[in-house]
């Protein structure tokens, strides 16, 4: 886990992009505060240099200059890294890296199969030097090209330059865990340059002018979303797609920069009965788990007391107790005692029944605002809620407990349809499907587990309803976003769980969670997201994400470890905070950020006015032109 940088220009990298580009990776150090490094390429020569920072290992490197020397050196390509040391910690691990064919690369994230792919390759007559994942990247690319990445299981942002074919080949994991942005000029005389970075602050460095994107603050503030497709709040910076990849020919004066995708999530429904299903996902979430285990440093648990992160926890413990392996855990959460959306009672029984060091923290306690404007601007873009706040103080907490690494249970809800939308969607679908006597047997166990008036919930959903109906005659979505109407207009469950995992709710708590978890060089890690248990998850017929009124119904029945308590808890939660009190009892402070607003933003009505304080901070951090 670490963070990245990558500047190219086919004219020469001048003296200014370069002290530019290192102000840029010694910006990033948050993200890898254990070493630095930074390889220099002639891309028409095949020279490279090794340039040595006073944040370089101590280690012999072959062709290392000083910053003067490379100052008077001719090279098109810098490749800079900033490692986050979790796998062989040694310096044999250092990147960029490059291998026997003459290949450089620089790598953000994990790739937990290392081992096994290490083995495969081994048997291919590759040897390797190292015990890291990032060789086993080189030497899977040699083999196997552009379709390595659909071996590894993982998180992982990768540009590779391919040194005979003069291409940098740049991909991203297939859900975007490791984001990666980039920002291209093709109007320079003579040559166009690129730059890569793992955060969108990091372009700062270089002085170019950005320009506000109307049309995603808009969406924003409008509909809460945020890193639905490749547009960011400006203009001239792109994000590189989740699960594609793109080989960029460094010999063109122009960039043609296209993307391919490599995975999709499958809509195939595969029908199984019951009691085979549970057995899978049993397997597969274990082996999800087992695979995340795999760490040089200490790793902790994000803790909710909730379904989710409980069942995450407790496999680990169970996997590490079956291979004999010290159960060295520690377990993180933020609590509210007295306030309403409290779960210290749930993190608690969790803690008392598995018997391992708890960590909590109160956010609310000690708030101060410039510490929230940290927050902002680490996290690059405004958030929605102040639970994103609670999960940075998390961070910061764990990293204080000298942990690298965080099991989180972001994922559970997009693919086991965990949230209350998910609900009304499958109510709207079985109506207009004909099956009635399904839907009002559904709606009742549903009502009588949340404690709410069957009317109540009938009443929403009939409202979702006559909302399809609308959009079906054109009679809706006229002052609404196209993401608000493309939601809307999912028809049935599973498109609705797709939407919300690839494109509304999932990236945008990716990138956050990325974002307050590097800010403190905390890496954190997603079992619900291994790809094959989304694949078979979402193979699985509906009735076995919401059965008899509950959610996240296999799940629930695959683990039975847990303490009844949690594995039927009725109340969905979602790491919520006290958000109106905590507004007001800061309101004054808050509502200062509104006076940071653009006129053309002030008059766009929003749901929660948290969305306009963060937006109004986010521009205060951020002075750019129109």
């Amino acid at each position: 886990m670490c963070g990245i940088l990558a500047y190219f220009n086919l004219g020469g990298v001048s003296k200014e992009r370069l002290h530019q580009s290192l102000k840029s990776l010694k910006n990033l150090k948050h993200r890898g505060p254990d070493s630095e490094g930074v390889t220099l390429i002639n891309i028409k020569t095949g020279q490279f240099y090794n340039l040595i920072t006073d944040e370089t290992p101590s280690v012999s490197f072959s062709n290392s200059i000083n910053l003067q020397q490379a100052g008077e050196t001719e090279f098109h390509l810098l490749l800079g890294h900033r490692r986050l040391s979790i796998i062989d910690v040694s310096a044999n691990g250092h990147q960029p890296m490059t291998f026997e064919n003459g290949n450089w690369l620089i790598f953000n994230g994990e790739i937990y199969n290392y081992i096994e792919l290490r083995e495969e390759l081994k048997i291919a007559g590759y040897k390797f030097k190292t015990d890291s994942d990032t060789e086993v990247i080189h030497a899977a690319y040699d083999a196997w090209k552009e379709k390595c990445v659909q071996k590894f299981n993982g998180m992982f942002t990768i540009l590779l330059y391919d040194v005979k074919n003069k291409n940098l080949f740049i991909a991203n994991d297939r859900f975007g865990v490791k984001p990666l942005y980039y920002y291209k000029n093709d109007t320079l005389a003579g040559s166009a340059e690129i730059l890569f970075v793992s955060e969108v602050n990091q372009i700062k460095a270089f002085e170019v002018a950005t320009t506000v994107n109307e049309e995603t603050v808009t969406t924003f503030l409008k509909s809460f979303y945020l890193d639905y497709d490749d547009s960011t709040f400006y203009n001239e910076v792109k994000r590189h797609k989740a699960s594609h990849f793109c080989n960029l020919n460094l010999n063109e004066k122009s960039f043609s920069y296209k993307q391919e995708p490599y995975y999709e999530v499958s809509t195939k429904v595969n029908f199984i009965n019951e009691a085979e299903a549970v057995e899978q996902f049993k397997t597969i979430f274990e082996s999800a788990v087992k695979l995340r285990l795999r760490s040089d440093v200490p790793l902790g648990f994000s803790s909710s007391g909730g379904l989710d992160s409980s069942a995450i926890l407790y496999t680990a413990i169970d996997l590490l107790k079956k291979n004999s392996a010290p159960v060295n855990l520690n377990t993180f959460s933020a609590i509210f005692p007295g306030c309403e959306g409290d779960e210290s009672e749930f993190i608690k029984l969790v803690e008392t029944d598995l018997k391992i060091p708890s960590h909590y923290i109160n956010p609310m306690e000690n708030f101060e605002m410039p510490d929230f404007e940290n927050h902002i601007y680490h996290s690059d873009f405004p958030v929605q809620s102040t639970s994103f706040y609670s999960a940075w103080c998390v961070a910061r907490m764990v990293k204080n407990n000298n942990v690298k690494v965080l099991m989180v249970g972001q994922g559970a809800d997009e693919i086991l349809a965990g949230y209350h939308h998910h609900f009304y969607r499958y109510g709207r679908q079985l109506i207009m499907s004909g099956k009635i006597i399904t839907y009002l047997s559904l709606i009742k166990k549903y009502a009588e587990l949340k404690n709410i008036q069957v009317n109540t919930l009938h009443k929403i959903i009939l409202n979702d309803v006559k909302l399809a109906f609308k959009f079906k005659a054109g009679l809706a979505g006229m002052n609404s976003t196209p993401l608000d109407d493309k939601w809307n207009k999912a028809g049935t469950l599973i498109e609705l769980l797709k939407l919300d995992l690839t494109e509304t709710t999932m990236p945008f708590y990716l990138r956050a969670d990325d974002r307050n978890g590097m800010a403190f060089g905390i890496e954190t890690r997603h079992p619900f997201l291994d790809y094959r248990l989304v694949d078979f998850c979402f193979s699985l017929p509906n009735h076995y994400k919401i059965k008899e009124g509950w959610q996240k119904y296999i799940l629930r029945k695959a683990m039975d470890k847990l303490a009844n308590e949690i594995r039927y808890r009725k109340d969905k939660k979602g790491y919520t905070t006290p958000q109106k009190l905590w507004i007001e009892k800061h309101k004054t402070n808050f509502e200062e950020y509104l006076n940071f607003i653009p006129n053309e933003f002030k008059n766009i009505k929003v749901s929660e006015p948290f969305l306009k304080y963060s937006l109004g901070a986010w521009f205060k951090l951020n002075h750019i032109s129109k």
